[in-house]
């Protein structure tokens, strides 16, 4: 690949990385922060649907709490045991409950309660008097039934009795089940409390409300999930996502303590606020407060899916520079090849096979460009043309692989004599041209020009040469000079003085008749010519062939 097409082709290389990668980057980045504002507003939106079903939830169990506190046969059940009768604290709960579901009062009351606690899918409705007696309940007649269980010291019934109502998340002491708990208090005519009714909701009831899209958490004040739609968040404890101001620090009236920590920490650098790492997975957060300011409503949007959506973008981005790469590659290539097979052919069209000098064509176009130059500078055109002599001799003597590399080496040692600016070619056969500029002078200083041309050029030649273990002496050119003034003279008339005077040396340089041989050899290089299988031949050669010949 030539160097340039090589520099193009790495620039565009490395332009077009960094633009897929500035684009990919960027494309990504669009794409991801679309799917978070996605989940923003999905993760807003269940968040403000499920606080208002949560609401109404708690307001609907504070409701029938009110209710079933005011109902005259609850009134009138809790006037009946206000407090427990005398000795019946001595007995089991089995005892305390078979004496109050004697009373048909106790039954039907219980049996209100069940109905009750059936159509509104509660855990359960009882009453329990100012003893913290439960004197009945919605499961009175079944074997785990609650009647007679002492609920001493419990906050939501505590409260119940002191400010009207109480309320508290728990676990039930009989079947350890996370439950909701809310009480109403009992009063008569005068306002005198009698008792409470409580109504207890399981948190996996509560759960099946918390259907959506994402992870739902109900979340009391001291961090702990009260409730969640994902059951492996249920009862655990996530201070850390309250908002500020909200966790209280200290510890609550009931019984139940706050949970087992989960790994929590926010996400820093995010795009959206409010993302957070918990148990190793990232999600976007959203509060929602609820009408019980005791809770929280926690919604989690999982971005699990975003990594592997990265993950695609960055194949995708790399699929596409790698394909890009390969084409730029391949068209380099391609490119590489043509500008090399335009520059051989025009090598080929401009340049000597043999001697890698100009060829005539070359020749002609310089010459030409000269010829303007020359017009534009006020300058005159120097044109030499060379001709060597005998070179027949040295192809029939040696052979023609000696006479090219003869022609070679006369084009390297012609080259040594050029001036800067300067042209050397290879006419065609043992034809060489020399073009030249020199000062536009009178007719003298043109011919101390010419002389000086042929002053640096004749002696390149003369010599002696050595050539694939032959050695001969060259006696050197005949050298043809013109210098032409532009403006008056044609290139095509100049050519044609330059080799008329060519030939005109040609045949001052002939030698008389049976004179001298037109070259000589060394007696160190006849052995070899001999061993070559040449014979006498370069003898005969270095005579001439014949008498008077040169």
């Amino acid at each position: 690949m030539p160097p340039i097409v090589h520099r193009v082709t790495l620039t565009v290389a490395v332009v077009w990385l960094l633009l897929v990668t500035g684009l990919g980057w960027w494309m990504s980045r669009r794409i991801i922060a679309e799917q978070l504002d996605d989940l923003a507003a999905s993760a807003e939106y269940e968040a403000r649907t499920t606080a208002r079903v949560v609401d109404r939830l708690f307001l609907e169990m504070a409701s029938v709490a009110n209710m079933v506190a005011r109902q005259s046969g609850v009134i009138q059940l809790a006037t009946r045991y206000n407090v427990d009768p005398s000795g019946l604290e001595t007995l089991t709960r089995q005892q305390r409950a078979e004496r109050f579901t004697r009373d048909p009062l106790v039954r039907s009351v219980g049996d209100f309660m069940n109905r009750l606690s059936g159509d509104l899918d509660y855990a359960r409705i009882y009453m329990n008097n100012m003893s913290d007696d439960t004197v009945t309940a919605s499961n009175w007649a079944e074997p785990d039934s609650i009647v007679g269980m002492i609920y001493a010291g419990r906050p939501y019934l505590v409260d119940a009795l002191r400010d009207g109502k109480g309320q508290m998340f728990g676990i039930a002491r009989l079947n350890r089940t996370p439950s909701y708990f809310v009480s109403s208090r009992i009063e008569d005519a005068e306002d005198m409390p009698l008792g409470s009714v409580s109504v207890k909701f399981d948190a996996s009831a509560m759960a099946l409300y918390l259907t959506g899209r994402h992870i739902a958490l109900i979340v009391n004040r001291q961090g702990r999930v009260t409730t969640a739609s994902d059951a492996s968040f249920m009862l655990r404890n996530v201070a850390a996502l309250l908002p500020p101001g909200t966790l209280q620090t200290q510890p609550s009236d009931d019984d139940e303590d706050p949970g087992e920590p989960l790994a929590v920490r926010a996400m820093a650098g995010s795009d959206q606020g409010d993302q957070w790492r918990i148990a190793g997975h990232p999600y976007l957060l959203r509060r929602q407060p609820l009408a019980d300011e005791a809770y929280q409503l926690l919604t989690l949007a999982s971005l699990d899916p975003l990594e592997p959506m990265r993950r695609q973008h960055f194949w995708a981005g790399g699929i596409v520079a790698a394909f890009g790469l390969a084409l730029i590659l391949l068209c380099g290539r391609v490119a590489g090849q043509m500008m090399m097979r335009r520059q051989e052919e025009r090598y080929a069209a401009n340049c000597d096979a043999l001697t890698g000098l100009p060829n005539r064509r070359a020749i002609l176009a310089r010459l030409e460009q000269y010829f303007t130059l020359a017009r534009q500078t006020r300058q005159s055109v120097l044109v030499a043309f060379i001709d060597l002599d005998d070179f027949k001799t040295v192809n029939d003597t040696y052979g023609h692989e000696i006479g090219d590399e003869f022609l070679v080496e006369c084009g390297r040692r012609l080259s040594a004599g050029l001036r800067e600016g300067d042209m050397l070619g290879r006419w065609g056969g043992d034809e060489f041209v020399v073009i030249g500029l020199a000062p536009l002078s009178g007719p003298g200083a043109r011919d101390e020009a010419a002389d000086a041309m042929r002053r640096r050029l004749a002696p390149c030649l003369i010599g002696t040469y050595v050539l694939a273990g032959h050695g001969f002496h060259y006696p050197g050119a005949s050298l043809g000079i013109a210098i032409a003034d532009p403006s008056v003279s044609s290139l095509h008339a100049t050519l044609q003085e330059a080799d008329r005077l060519m030939y005109a040396d040609k045949q001052a340089r002939r030698t008389p008749k049976g004179g001298r041989p037109w070259m000589t050899m060394p007696d160190c290089w006849r052995d070899d010519a001999m061993e070559a299988g040449l014979g006498d031949r370069p003898r005969e050669a270095m005579r001439g062939g014949e008498p008077g010949r040169p």
